[in-house]
């Protein structure tokens, strides 16, 4: 059933309606997307190409660790480090003053296009770039040009002038680090001399000569207290546990529950005995009675077995409880000893930690006097080797395709953003289209059960429209009534006759096309069927049908009373009757209203099994509120694309409110799918399906 207490618009579209919105929307779909691939295409065309050298170099691991000692300068870094290392290198390659060597050289070469004015080596600085390689160190120098050639001679120019300033500042630091590494050297001959001799001193003072020998074994001896108590703790917190929870069980008189969780070979003989014994006596008693002499011997054989278990179990309980004081008792003496093994253990720890700081003291210092050594051997090395810490690793070649513009890229980046904002001004016309337009709407903006579809017809004149179905039988147009009819008998019943109230919301939705089609389509089922003109304003029936228009009709049944079974007229189709009405009816929403109309249907039902009542719009007059309330249901029509969907639930609303049943809608005059038009074509008949103008006009 439907959620009527949604609000309007308070839905999420699922895949189904949007898919149907698109389908509704199409044409501004398609539009927008083209003009999007179009624009794409245009600006693709008319962009100058340009073209990317790249020149990778590879960025050396001692690059800038002339002082790598452990406790002067630890250049040792890590990623924090090299990545950061590497950042600086990627600033200094676009650096201006790179920039304007690149260009010195690049005139030097005999180019012009670029000179080293502040202009152009602004130029060249946004068409330089650089970056590291993933999860390497090596590093990408980018040059766009147009140019491809002259694109890889920059590439390459700026490889050289960052290789060649690298090693100028490796060289500068090699020298000033040399003189610095000798000063440290001696400092660190005088600290190493000093640590050597507090060391040597403190072994005689404290005779800590064998001190790790006396830990070790007094380590030795505090673990295995350690593991001694922890056992003898474990043991008598599960022997606590479990004595306090036999100590229960015996307290509360559960000896033979105690007896079986003890375990016990001897007690689980006697459970066994007792189990045996219990049986035999129960049969005794219900074979002889209590006071048999076989009875009155079981029972004293059963306590006598009994008492044993209970002996046994306590005596049990008791061996637990000497147990656990055993155990105390212990643990306290552990806990003693462990005392007194910590304090000595501590004692010899705090002289052993004298030591090792003055032994660490002495290891740092000569470890930091030999690094200095070598270090100042290497640095001394590096400044006449002339070492560099950045190789070309390759040079530029001229590109053969150009980086910009990209067709491929541009297109799918194009075609993305025309299906999204094709997309989204689809939805937004949607949205700002308030008319009922498709099924979606009656079931997700309205929250109303969709009853049926009904396609567009093609006919000369509303009246040939509205006998469609009967005409043509294989149309799309019967097979939607049939499919209709079905939805209304299973919301309805079979049992008894049901009386449907068709109406709509405005004029020429095609409420009198419905109500006619249905009143075929029941018709075509074998059911007696009778079709009411309730439109006492403009009724319609006796010239869709030919009829005569003075013939009897609804006003003569309501002022005559009795039977009106003789008012009802025959038509060609068989088993449909209907009962026409005037115009000339006086004040004809206070007839309907009448209770002599509601008398008129129930005597109406004896003679037929639907009647279906063809009414006003309910936004015009009241006539259709007034039948709605004396029928079973209610059948709403609403035209595609002319009622709003708030005037539409309005009247919905209003309808209920008058405590009329509303069994749902039908949405009319819409434009059949391909699906549905190849259906129509394949086991139709000859009326083409589809068209341009719509249903029936009221």
């Amino acid at each position: 059933m439907p959620d009527h207490a949604t609000p309007l618009y308070d839905r999420w579209l699922d895949i189904g309606q949007l898919v149907e919105v698109l389908r509704q929307q199409r044409v501004v779909f398609l539009a927008f997307l083209g003009a999007v691939l179009a624009t794409a295409l245009v600006g693709t065309l008319l962009v100058t190409p340009k073209y990317q050298a790249v020149a990778l170099v590879h960025l050396m691991p001692r690059a800038g660790q002339e002082v790598k000692v452990a406790e002067v300068v630890d250049n040792s870094g890590g990623y924090l480090e090299s990545r950061e290392r590497a950042r600086t290198q990627i600033q200094i390659i676009q650096s201006r003053r790179v920039r304007e060597e690149v260009l010195r050289l690049y005139n030097d070469l005999g180019y012009d296009d670029l000179k080293p004015t502040p202009e152009d080596i602004e130029a060249f600085g946004r068409a330089l770039s650089a970056g590291p390689r993933e999860d390497t160190q090596l590093v990408e120098i980018r040059v766009v040009h147009t140019d491809p050639e002259r694109a890889a001679i920059l590439a390459n120019l700026v490889a050289e002038a960052y290789r060649e300033a690298s090693l100028e500042a490796r060289t500068d630091a090699a020298r000033e680090t040399r003189v610095w590494l000798k000063g440290q050297t001696g400092e660190y001959r005088q600290a190493l001399d000093a640590a050597s001799e507090a060391v040597l001193r403190f072994k005689e003072e404290h005779d800590v000569v064998d001190i790790d020998q006396k830990i070790d074994g007094i380590t030795a001896r505090m673990n295995a207290l350690q593991e001694a108590l922890g056992a003898a703790t474990t043991e008598r917190v599960l022997l606590e546990t479990k004595h306090a929870q036999h100590r229960r069980l015996l307290d509360a008189g559960q000896t033979d529950v105690l007896a079986d969780t003890l375990g016990d070979p001897g007690l689980d003989a006697l459970l066994a005995e007792k189990a045996q014994v219990a049986t035999a006596a129960a049969e005794i008693q219900a074979r002889y009675g209590d006071q048999h002499p076989d009875h009155r011997r079981a029972a004293a054989h059963l306590a006598r077995v009994e008492g044993l278990i209970a002996d046994e179990v306590r005596n049990s309980v008791d061996a637990e409880a000497a147990r656990l004081r055993t155990l105390v008792m212990q643990e306290q003496r552990l806990h003693e000893e462990l005392d007194a093994v910590k304090a000595e253990l501590l004692e010899k720890q705090r002289l052993q930690d004298q030591y090792d700081a003055l032994k660490m003291e002495y290891e740092r210092a000569r470890d930091v006097y030999e690094r200095l050594g070598q270090r100042e051997t290497e640095v001394d090395l590096q400044a006449h080797t002339r070492l560099n810490d950045v190789r070309i690793v390759d040079w530029a070649v001229a590109p053969t395709r150009p980086i910009s513009p990209r067709p491929a890229l541009n297109m799918a980046v194009a075609l993305g953003v025309g299906i999204a904002g094709g997309l989204g001004l689809a939805l937004l016309r949607h949205r700002l289209d308030e008319t009922v337009a498709t099924g979606a709407d009656i079931e997700g903006e309205l929250g109303e059960t969709l009853l049926g579809l009904v396609p567009t017809v093609r006919e000369a004149d509303d009246d040939g429209r509205v006998l469609f179905p009967a005409q043509h039988p294989r149309s799309m147009v019967a097979e939607s009534m049939r499919g209709i009819r079905g939805v209304l008998m299973t919301m309805l019943g079979r049992g008894r006759s049901r009386r449907i109230v068709v109406t709509s919301c405005l004029p020429a939705e095609g409420k009198t096309s419905i109500a006619t089609g249905l009143a075929v389509a029941y018709a075509q089922l074998g059911t007696d069927v009778l079709l009411v003109e309730g439109d006492l304003r403009a009724p319609r029936l006796h010239r869709i049908f030919g009829l005569d228009p003075d013939g009897p009709g609804l006003g003569d049944a309501l002022a005559a009373g009795g039977d009106p079974q003789r008012f009802v007229r025959e038509t060609e189709i068989p088993r449909l009757r209907v009962l026409t009405g005037r115009a000339d009816a006086e004040l004809p929403g206070e007839l309907l209203a009448s209770p002599e109309m509601s008398r008129l249907l129930d005597r109406l039902v004896d003679h037929h099994r639907v009647i279906i009542i063809d009414t006003p719009p309910l936004g015009l007059v009241a006539d259709a509120a007034a039948l709605a309330v004396e029928a079973d249901g209610v059948v709403v029509v609403a035209r595609r694309a002319v009622v709003r969907r708030q005037a539409l639930a309005r009247q919905i609303r209003r309808l209920r409110q008058m405590g009329a049943r509303v069994l749902g809608v039908v949405l009319n005059d819409v434009p059949p799918g391909r699906d549905e038009r190849r259906y129509g074509y394949v086991y139709g008949d000859d009326v083409e399906p589809g068209g341009a103008k719509g249903s029936a006009a009221q």
